[in-house]
């Protein structure tokens, strides 16, 4: 080989320019967070996008001078969900403590975990069950959020509860058709999941909510039975634990008996809701959550952890581990009831083989903050939207159309002498109006044919004085479009 050739590298060239370069990008990151309250929200000019969106060069442009690019034309532009007046939607806000760690965790760069990792996701795991009140015998995974979390407790309730063996003869071989119930108000990412899954989308018994938005039992009771006489294979109930539009919770005991009498499995999604656990006045909604047998939870939408990061936990360690584990036949059993360690099998049993060390991530926010600084952030955010609901009620022309059930409230705007027609079209307006100023203020929803504005709070940083900003913004709002409704 010539002694002339240039061995290449990703390291610097220049190991002190390129820290200061880092110590600058750790200094504007917190700078940003630390002054988010004050800084105005802008949306990006035209001419930003152009110096974005270039040709991709044979020599590169230089760590630094990419930075400079993204830092001007992309930062001051991007997410609104880290500002205290967001609450469009279920995202959490991060934490500077996170934006460490997650620097250190990409530092690191470990596709795999080893010995000392796996003792730290696991302990991870276990403060999560001791949160949730979840029994010590469910085994865990981190996964990246919410959806994955469903599809990964699906997925092993469709294996353990199919009537052939799911890893040599799949869906192609079940005798009967497999069908499982949630109710009109579970979210898209279940749908989603169940058809990656082979079941098919007709495969979901969708049944209707009570004026709460709970699910009807006696409907699922009867659709259940229904089902049974065409000949078909009830698996699978799923119960919602804090639901995306009004934040509602099923009655989780109930359907944990009627899967017990009817030999179905019990998912839950929980997947923001099932912190209301930590809540001192709001935890018995999610009564029967340790009664499920998969439940899928977020981390980086109520716990505010940095995305992504989610976690499914399943009552039968050897059902999770076999829909999971590689290979052909069910020899995988030998090793399983033999000396492995499940809760270590069962911490590499979802979709992904390699993947970072969120339990890290988990770890050591959990640890630096402690059980009450989570349990008190959880009731401020239910206090900050029941305080919201109050200020709607007393005041002329709001409606709350749907009460403050968790973290959730549903309203509108409606002066009176409107048709609905008109009333949607005024309360989108204020809408537009309101993102105009911060995308994702609030957001909106329709529920049994009414159009309605939305507000859903796991913002750490908002405070009780950001609602009646927002409820004075609505009025000035519609006091300077009223002669276009």
């Amino acid at each position: 080989m010539s002694s002339e050739k240039k061995e290449e590298t990703l390291d610097p060239v220049n190991w002190d320019k390129f820290k200061a370069l880092g110590y600058r990008v750790l200094e504007d990151a917190l700078t940003h967070l630390q002054n988010i309250r004050d800084y105005p929200n802008e949306h990006q000019p035209e001419e930003a996008l152009p110096k974005l969106l270039v040709s991709l060069s044979e020599e590169g442009e230089g760590e630094e001078q990419v930075y400079n690019s993204v830092l001007e034309n992309l930062i001051p532009y991007s997410v609104s969900n880290t500002r205290p007046q967001f609450w469009g939607f279920v995202a959490g806000t991060g934490s500077p403590y996170g934006v460490l760690v997650d620097t250190l965790i990409s530092s690191r760069n470990a596709g795999k975990m080893y010995m000392g990792d796996l003792s730290i996701c696991k302990q991870a795991i276990n403060w999560i069950k001791e949160l949730l009140e979840v029994p010590e015998e469910y085994s865990g995974v981190f996964v990246s959020g919410g959806s994955e979390a469903n599809y990964t407790g699906l997925a092993v309730a469709r294996n353990a509860k199919a009537e052939v063996d799911m890893k040599t003869q799949g869906m192609q071989s079940v005798p009967r058709k497999m069908v499982l119930y949630g109710s009109e108000e579970n979210h898209h990412c279940l749908e989603r999941s169940v058809e990656l899954l082979g079941l098919g989308s007709d495969a979901i018994r969708w049944i209707p909510v009570d004026a709460l938005y709970r699910i009807k039992v006696d409907s699922l009771e009867k659709a259940i039975e229904e089902d049974k006489k065409q000949g078909l294979h009830p698996f699978c109930v799923i119960g919602n634990a804090g639901t995306a539009n009004t934040g509602s919770f099923d009655d989780l005991n109930t359907l944990a008996d009627i899967c017990q009498r009817e030999d179905l499995w019990f998912h839950i999604d929980g997947a923001f809701g099932a912190w209301v656990k930590l809540s001192e006045t709001h935890k018995h909604l999610a009564d029967g959550l340790e009664r499920g047998d998969s439940i899928a939870v977020d981390l980086h939408k109520w716990m505010n952890m940095q995305y992504p990061i989610g976690i499914t936990l399943v009552k039968d360690k050897v059902a999770h581990y076999s829909t999971f584990v590689y290979g052909h036949d069910a020899k995988y059993l030998d090793s399983v009831l033999g000396n492995v360690d499940l809760d270590v099998m069962t911490m590499f049993s979802s979709l992904a083989l390699s993947r970072g060390n969120i339990g890290l991530k988990a770890y050591m926010l959990l640890r630096a903050f402690g059980k009450g600084k989570y349990r008190k952030l959880v009731q401020q955010n239910i206090d900050g939207i029941h305080y919201l609901a109050d200020l709607l009620e007393k005041e002329p022309h709001f409606e709350v159309t749907v009460p403050a059930i968790s973290n959730i409230v549903c309203f509108r705007y409606n002066p009176g002498g409107l048709s609905e027609e008109q009333i949607e079209k005024l309360n989108k307006m204020i809408l537009g109006k309101l993102w105009s100023e911060i995308w994702g203020y609030i957001s909106d929803t329709t529920l049994n044919g009414r159009y309605m504005l939305r507000a859903c709070n796991v913002n750490h940083r908002s405070q009780l004085g950001d609602f009646d900003v927002l409820v004075n913004k609505i009025k000035e709002i519609v006091e300077a479009i009223h002669t276009e409704i």
